[in-house]
């Protein structure tokens, strides 16, 4: 993980994240990243301290968008012949 403003970079090697695909901005100062691999999205600090793993019901994972308001976000897959695009609401409790 690359800090563009501090100019610093950190490996991140946990287990949760096997080959990531997409990342977004996450609430306040975190990142989402799709892991597609473990068919999941991973929910990280900026330090790269991992905060949750999420399930997802799709293959390989890709590409991800979090609204605005931080209430909705946005996964959508590649797997050839199984395409999706998903939509989950946010609950407080996790942010």
């Amino acid at each position: 993980m690359y800090d563009t403003v501090n100019g610093t970079s950190r490996a991140v090697t946990d287990e949760n994240i096997q080959e990531p695909r997409g990342a977004c901005p996450g609430p306040g100062v975190t990142v989402l990243v799709c892991s597609g691999k473990n068919i999941s999205i991973v929910h990280l600090t900026i330090g790269g301290k991992i905060l949750g793993t999420y399930a997802v019901d799709m293959e390989w994972p890709c590409s991800i968008c979090l609204s605005k308001d931080g209430s909705r976000l946005v996964v959508s897959n590649s797997a050839k012949g199984a395409k999706k695009l998903h939509l989950y609401k946010i609950s407080p409790v996790m942010i």
